[in-house]
């Protein structure tokens, strides 16, 4: 209480500096908040001592050109009939001869496409660019990536250009990995704005709704306001120093919105308690501070623990939004617990006159006994009260039932798989998307996603020999033979998409005296050779374009299979081999999180019975905590299984039809915060049941006094949060849809049967244990008696 005190006397000394400090703020993330939406990426960053990290390192210290080579592919399809005609071809040189003549002509290392192929005397190569059916052909653009802003111009230039001359009858589609990654931040802010205009003002009106005041409204918006722009804001130049993955500014839109109003709701609801007793307004601030200020620290607090264990996981993305995820929190608590109260006191007047507050007044009678009297009656008519006798009354039947329920489904989360499916992370419906689908459908769409194979001789021209080219071409013979991937997926010095280039015949394109050497096979040959081998010949890069997706759920397993085949050829020779590109670090990613996860677990439940403890005095409390966020997680990713693994609602969603598991990041995305969440609302309940035993009240009164006072407001609260979280749900990216789901029917599972209905059960049960080893009062004082 000395500490609040002087608290509440430090903040009244200094309240205008600390608006004026918030204001400045506020500034400064006007000015920089927005930029931090064009400072997001799609890096994974894993761990130094990942063979797909050594791999890459080497590839760009070999390879340096090609490390800096992405692909944009240009889907032609003609609705009329075959796509080999006339207007397909002049499309095919207006754009190339555009291009070349740009000023991007010098970041264009190749066009590639059918027409091409056919004028250079290579019908073969040709027809891989025509699907089978013929009303499809794609352009194969190779960029060369000297800044993003570059590449982002560029891409801009050829959608224009793409419309100008886009034949009258055809579809034209872009895709690559640098347009889905723009097409995923478009999204992003997307659903920034439909949270900003649906989600918030819902979230606003239930908030309304409970506190019965306009005035008390104008703080939550305050609230959402400085918080969200701040967060932004600060993220901004950690997003220019580390990789923040591209829905990050959507789960921390969420967090914010959601913890704002539910913090505001606590401590607004503790203000107006206060202000109805009659208590003068700086007193009423006093006493939100020490009660439900005390509790939205602690909450808040153990919240970005849970969170901090995103934070060192040595991956990019789940780090990037662990810390997006304490900024935010840690903002939204500042700004609740300063600027706030701050308003509350220099604004007194204003916000203590609510017309609520004087119809109480009128109402109530002035003597004391009158007044407990109508307490007392409201009391007894409150659902809450009335729940939480029963609660307490049938506590053993309530807990067998409820876990009747929960487990079948808890043990469906066995079934739980995980991905690295990239139609989790793609905007669904994108024509980047689209083009993509069609890309896989029809043609080889590892172009997008190509992995190399790298082998590491001792010597300078090594490369050149033939017992180098038969080691090669034994590797590609054995991938492909013991492997799903088809033998004209590879390229190099030794093989060329399916059939084998013998050394003597290399070596004649090779050698300057020879017939071959200036021929058109002679020229082809010796650009590819130079493009494969390093500069002093001591290294050769085989390049694979897999001919099933190369971001997909297979994928993770042909890595796996082709490193062990690969150990096997390293172990019996003296090269170094290694596999680098395309969803190599993805998997290396995904395997290094989950040796992590359980051990990440361990520590956050350690951390989080450990400040229970400490904060209630008691060893029970937090042992009964983790047991029912325990149960709520286990629910929920049981639910889980069942909708995204089993499928049980694809029939009413179609969006699902095509996912048949959770995407790798979704778990331990979401497992921090469904710890953090059940939480939020526990700590709430038991502050309130913990403040009434600490009063002389029974256990069992206290227990139903604390829902009495709690339950209406822990409701509220869980409906406000899961609106808020409900907002990624209908996004069209896959991975906020599941962390949309598991958040928002975890919120509602947790508010109106764990906390509500399970824990009063349970405590009532535990009876004086409960507080073990803390001795608290005797009690003297039942459910009845008014103070």
């Amino acid at each position: 209480m000395r500490l609040v005190e002087k608290y509440v006397n430090f903040i009244k000394k200094i309240k205008i500096l600390i608006i004026v400090l918030w204001l400045i703020v506020l500034g400064f993330s006007i000015w920089l908040a927005p930029k931090f939406l064009g400072e997001t990426s799609s890096d994974f960053n894993v761990p130094d001592d990942t063979p797909s990290h050594i791999a890459n390192e080497v590839l760009r210290e070999e390879f340096p050109d090609i490390d800096t080579e992405t692909t944009i592919v240009v889907v032609i399809y003609n609705v009329n009939g075959t796509s080999l005609c006339n207007e397909t071809r002049d499309f095919s040189y207006a754009l190339r001869n555009s291009l070349l003549s740009s000023s991007f002509s010098d970041l264009v290392t190749d066009i590639n496409g059918y027409f091409f192929m056919m004028e250079i005397g290579l019908p073969e190569a040709a027809f891989g660019y025509v699907s089978d059916s013929t009303n499809t052909t794609i352009l194969e653009i190779s960029l060369v990536q000297w800044s993003e802003d570059e590449t982002s111009n560029f891409i801009e230039y050829l959608k224009e250009l793409v419309i100008s001359i886009e034949p009258e009858g055809f579809t034209i589609l872009l895709t690559g990995a640098e347009i889905l990654f723009e097409d995923m931040q478009k999204s992003a802010e997307r659903d920034i704005i439909m949270m900003d205009s649906i989600v918030l003002p819902i979230a606003l009106i239930i908030l309304a709704l409970v506190l019965r005041s306009f005035r008390l409204m104008i703080l939550p918006i305050i609230s959402v306001g400085f918080s969200i722009a701040t967060s932004f804001f600060l993220m901004y130049p950690l997003a220019r120093v580390m990789p923040v993955f591209s829905f990050v500014p959507s789960v921390i839109m969420s967090l914010v919105i959601a913890l704002s109003i539910d913090y505001s709701l606590f401590l607004l609801s503790r203000y107006r308690e206060e202000l109805l007793k009659e208590r003068a307004n700086d007193d009423s601030v006093q006493e939100m501070l020490e009660h439900a200020g005390h509790t939205i620290s602690v909450s808040g607090i153990t919240l970005a623990i849970t969170f901090l264990g995103l934070v060192f996981f040595p991956v990019g993305l789940l780090a990037s939004i662990g810390l997006g995820a304490v900024v935010c929190i840690a903002v939204t608590l500042l700004v609740n617990l300063t600027l706030v109260p701050s308003l509350l006191i220099l604004f007194g007047k204003f916000f203590s006159n609510f017309s609520l507050l004087e119809r109480k007044k009128k109402k109530l009678p002035e003597k004391e006994q009158p007044r407990k009297l109508i307490e007392l009656q409201n009391q007894m008519k409150s659902i809450w009260f009335k729940l939480g006798k029963f609660t307490t009354r049938y506590a053993l039947p309530i807990i067998i039932i409820i876990f009747a329920f929960a487990i079948p489904i808890s043990i469906q989360t066995m079934k739980i798989g995980t991905t690295i499916g990239e139609n989790h992370i793609m905007p669904r419906n994108a024509d980047s998307s689209n083009a993509f689908a069609i890309l896989k459908e029809d043609f080889q769409p590892g172009i997008l996603g190509p992995m190399y194979l790298i082998i590491e001789t001792e010597t300078t021209n090594e490369v050149i020999s033939p017992e180098f080219f038969a080691f090669s071409r034994n590797i590609i013979i054995n991938i492909s033979e013991q492997t799903e991937i088809t033998n004209n997926s590879f390229i190099t010095i030794s093989w060329g998409q399916g059939f084998v280039i013998p050394f003597f015949i290399a070596l004649n394109y090779l050698n300057p005296l020879s017939v071959s050497y200036n021929s058109t096979e002679g020229l082809l040959y010796r650009m590819m050779f130079e493009r494969y081998t390093n500069e002093d010949n001591s290294t050769v890069l085989i390049d694979i374009q897999p001919n099933f997706d190369p971001f997909g759920s297979y994928v993770e397993d042909w890595i796996k299979d082709t490193r062990e085949i690969l150990n096997d050829f390293q172990t019996n020779s003296s090269y170094n081999i290694h596999l680098a590109g395309g969803s190599t670090e993805v998997v290396d990613a995904v395997e290094r999180v989950y040796s992590l996860l359980p051990i990440t677990c361990a520590i956050i439940v350690a951390i989080v019975y450990i400040v229970i403890a400490i904060m209630f005095r008691s060893i029970l409390i937090p042992f009964r905590l983790i047991l029912t966020i325990g149960l709520t997680i286990s629910w929920i990713y049981g639910l889980s299984a069942l909708i995204f693994d089993v499928g049980i609602l694809d029939w009413l969603f179609p969006a699902l039809r095509d996912i048949d598991s959770l995407y790798w990041a979704t778990i331990p995305m979401s497992f921090s915060i469904l710890i953090g969440l059940g939480l939020d609302y526990d700590i709430f309940l038991l502050s309130r049941v913990s403040e009434f035993r600490n009063k002389g009240y029974t256990e069992r009164a206290s227990v139903i006094k604390g829902l009495y006072k709690t339950g209406g407001i822990i409701s509220m609260a869980g409906i406000i949060m899961a609106i808020s979280f409900s907002g990624m749900i209908f996004s069209n990216v896959m991975i906020l849809n599941e962390f949309g789901f598991i958040l928002t029917i975890a919120v509602l599972l947790d508010t109106f049967v764990i906390r509500t209905i399970l824990v009063p059960a349970i405590m009532s049960v535990a009876d004086k244990w409960n507080w073990w080893p803390r001795k608290p009062p005797e009690p003297t004082r039942d459910e009845l008696y008014i103070e």
